[in-house]
């Protein structure tokens, strides 16, 4: 099961690497599907940016509990 998820990974980053490549081809040629293809062009680098950002690994809630401050007992007032 492991090895799918990473393959899933994999093959998410290839998307949004490929989705990034043919959003700056779209802006340097633009003429290629007519006039005004600019939105097209930024939509499919955005959606390959976050392909990309999906590949990352997240830090889970158990391993960020670990860097939070003590929480106080007095309720935090210091008067």
């Amino acid at each position: 099961m492991n090895k799918n998820i990473k393959t899933w990974q994999h093959v998410l980053f290839a998307l949004g690497v490929s989705l990034c490549l043919a959003g700056a081809l779209l802006m340097i040629h633009g003429n290629i599907f007519g006039e005004r293809t600019t939105g097209l062009a930024v939509v499919t680098g955005i959606l390959g940016i976050g392909l990309v950002s999906a590949y990352t690994t997240k830090p889970t809630l158990k391993n960020t509990t670990k860097q939070c401050a003590p929480i106080q007992k007095d309720g935090g007032s210091h008067d």
